[in-house]
């Protein structure tokens, strides 16, 4: 189990390094805009948050919202405003949590089905439709909430996030988050635990219930 552990936080660090050099290359591209758009690394981290155990659902949206932070950090110019941890961190906490639960009750639910479209693929890409709109709509809060009047001048800037960014990170989340699942629950298998001793997953709790 130790090598497990050692396997683990390793690979969270590798996919924090992609989850954060994703949204660099997004932010950078789109930083004359003065809002960023996860298209890519948002996908990334609700995958992380909902292939394994319930209990790790949380790392995926905790890793995307350091990434955020950090970024903000280093163009302090342009987004200072975002760097505070109750804006970027906090609400992107939730966004693998309800995806998790998404996936996890239509898996169960679609278990019995005859076709892999539905019993994996359609679940995965429902989760990445609700781990966007989590994302989308706790952030937006969180602004509202902890900026106050001071940021009354981006008002236009959070119209062009809803009205452009947010439709592209939901098809984006809807198509890219059930291909990022095959792949990690295949490098968890491999790559991660090796033992007999295996998480307990939505997979395996509806295969379990096959099998009673």
């Amino acid at each position: 189990m130790k090598n497990d552990k050692a396997h683990f936080i390793a690979f969270v660090g590798v996919m924090f390094a992609l989850i954060f050099v994703l949204f660099l290359l997004e932010g950078t591209v789109l930083s004359g805009l003065g809002m960023t758009a996860c298209i890519l690394s948002l996908p990334v981290s609700i995958a992380l948050s909902i292939y394994d155990d319930w209990k790790r659902s949380f790392i995926g949206g905790t890793l995307l919202g350091l990434s955020s932070c950090l970024f903000c950090l280093i163009f302090a110019s342009l987004f200072l405003p975002y760097a505070n941890p109750l804006i970027c961190v906090l609400p992107r906490m939730f966004i693998g949590i309800t995806a998790y639960w998404t996936y996890f009750g239509l898996a169960k639910l679609l278990n019995k089905s005859k076709r892999k479209f539905l019993r994996e693929t359609l679940p995965a890409a429902v989760a990445g439709i609700v781990g966007s709109l989590t994302n989308t709509v706790l952030y937006l809060l969180a602004i509202n909430i902890w900026s106050g009047d001071i940021m009354g001048s981006l008002t236009a800037i959070m119209n062009v996030a809803v009205s452009v960014f947010f439709p592209i990170e939901l098809v984006a989340c809807m198509v890219l988050v059930p291909a990022y699942v095959a792949v990690l629950k295949k490098v968890n298998h491999t790559l991660i635990f090796k033992g007999s001793e295996k998480p307990v997953t939505s997979e395996n709790v509806v295969n379990n219930d096959n099998l009673s």
